[in-house]
């Protein structure tokens, strides 16, 4: 980095701005969907949840992948030694949640035999009962039970870290007035 340039003018990609947003609005959906077909039983969410599970996995594969390669965007400004490590452990937790909140529901919707399809094409197919076409065998009843129990209790969490997260963002804007939040924004 060119040390000359404060940091808080080094802009984030279109890239970046566009799969932050993305995850970020997706992520929250999902959940939302989540909890209502299930609170609800709106069944025919389920194939929707699916796809739109499978979209987000698309869309978080290369953020992770960005972002364990190159790390994170350079702060607008030097933190405090405790604010850069919540603010990288807050990162981290959100980043890996959102991985394995998709791949879970994959693996438990597949191993349950249920099939994951992305809006009618099947991704992992179904494995129906041939002497009771209505129901499925599972694949393998250990995965579905361990990726359930992940894919049912882990969006809280990341719900919990994405909470901290805008919190933090909206500290930066309204308390230190730093860039942190604009920069996210697209705006200088």
């Amino acid at each position: 980095m060119n040390s000359s340039i404060p940091l808080s003018s080094i802009p984030l990609s279109l890239a970046t701005r566009l799969l932050h947003w993305s995850v970020a609005l997706l992520m929250i959906g999902l959940t939302l969907l989540g909890y209502l077909m299930v609170k609800f039983e709106i069944w025919d969410l389920y194939a929707l949840h699916k796809s739109l599970g499978v979209i987000a996995l698309v869309l978080i594969l290369p953020r992770a992948i960005i972002r364990l390669g190159k790390g994170w965007p350079t702060p607008v400004r030097q933190y405090p030694a405790y604010e850069a490590l919540a603010a990288k452990a807050i990162h981290w937790g959100l980043l890996v949640s959102t991985l394995l909140i998709p791949v879970s529901g994959l693996c438990y919707s597949g191993a349950a035999g249920r099939g994951v399809a992305l809006f009618g094409w099947f991704i992992i197919p179904m494995n129906p009962d041939i002497n009771d076409p209505a129901n499925v065998i599972p694949y393998s009843e250990s995965i579905r039970d361990i990726a359930h129990t992940v894919h049912v209790y882990l969006p809280y969490i990341m719900l919990a870290l994405l909470l901290v997260h805008i919190v933090g963002a909206l500290k930066h804007h309204l308390l230190d007035k730093d860039l942190t939040l604009l920069r996210m924004l697209g705006r200088k």
